[in-house]
C-alpha cells in the first residue's frame, strides 16, 4: 500500500507552468506592442524562409532536381 505522508515530486510540473508563463508573456509581448510587431514580421518571414529551406532540400534529395531551383520556385508559389 502507498504510504499517504510520502511527498511526490512535482518539479516537472512547476517547470511546465514556468515555461508556459514565459512562452506566453513571449506572445503578448509580440502582439502587444510595437515593437513586438516588427520583431513578430521579422521572425515570420525567417520562418517562411526556413521552411522553404527545409522543403526544398527533402524535394531536391527525392527528385534529384537542384535545390536553388527548387527553392525558386517555392518562392513563386509561397509569397
Amino acid at each position: 500500500m502507498k504510504n499517504p505522508f510520502e511527498k511526490e515530486n512535482h518539479k516537472g510540473l512547476i517547470a511546465a507552468a514556468i515555461i508556459g508563463g514565459l512562452a506566453a508573456a513571449a506572445v503578448a509581448y509580440l502582439y502587444l506592442t510595437d515593437d513586438g510587431d516588427e520583431r513578430f514580421a521579422d521572425l515570420k518571414h525567417k520562418v517562411k524562409d526556413l521552411a522553404k529551406d527545409i522543403a526544398s532540400g527533402i524535394i531536391s534529395d527525392k527528385t534529384g532536381i537542384a535545390k536553388k531551383t527548387v527553392k525558386s520556385a517555392a518562392g513563386h508559389v509561397v509569397k
